[in-house]
């Protein structure tokens, strides 16, 4: 098969369909836990300036094929009890952060404390995820990467949740956060994280 027609020619530009295909493979990747939710979108804006195979292979380079990765994880991925974890912030704060591994239901109770999520790091166990916020004289701010989709259902009671997610940069089929907030005299904050400003002298 000749270099400048043959199916695996690098340079062949990419179609709409093996973009797909590889969007579907990135979903698969952050499902299992190989892919944080910030390099997942990091690497769907890639998808979509790629031009060439080469380009979109080289995106995939480190995952498994789409048909094979779902042998690769314990049984943790399918096996949600039911039950909901919680993290206590009361007259002081928490941090969730980092590398670390999100259960399929997690809950954040806060009394005249706060607590901070940042989920940009997060590795799901599987296409969606569900918080549960509970803020009494106190607050939650929940950061999510751009692209990811958000669903919020808030009861509030002298007080509030403050949404600040770009809706026209998420990306259909991405993982979704479902977020249920119950606040009194409280509230949470839901964003993108904040673009670090430049120094004067950069």
């Amino acid at each position: 098969m000749s270099a400048s027609g043959g199916s695996d020619d690098p340079s062949i530009r990419a179609s709409d369909a093996e973009r797909e295909r590889v969007n579907h493979q990135l979903n698969e990747a952050v499902g299992e836990g190989r892919l944080t939710l910030d390099e997942f979108t990091q690497r769907l804006n890639q998808v979509y300036e790629s031009s060439t195979r080469g380009e979109l292979q080289r995106i995939t380079a480190d995952l498994p094929a789409s048909d094979s990765g779902s042998a690769a994880l314990p049984a943790e991925t399918g096996g949600d009890t039911g039950k909901r974890r919680w993290t206590l912030a009361i007259l002081g704060g928490s941090d969730y952060k980092g590398r670390r591994r999100v259960p399929p239901r997690i809950g954040f109770f806060a009394f005249m404390g706060g607590s901070t999520i940042d989920l940009c790091e997060a590795q799901l166990p599987g296409d969606a995820v569900e918080i549960t916020l509970v803020s009494i004289m106190g607050g939650t701010d929940v950061i999510v990467p751009k692209g990811i989709r958000v669903e919020l259902d808030s009861t509030d009671f002298l007080g509030g949740d403050d949404l600040k997610i770009d809706e026209s940069a998420e990306v259909a089929n991405s993982p979704v956060v479902r977020i249920r907030s119950y606040s009194l005299l409280g509230g949470s904050n839901i964003c993108h994280p904040k673009k670090r400003k430049p120094r004067w002298w950069q």
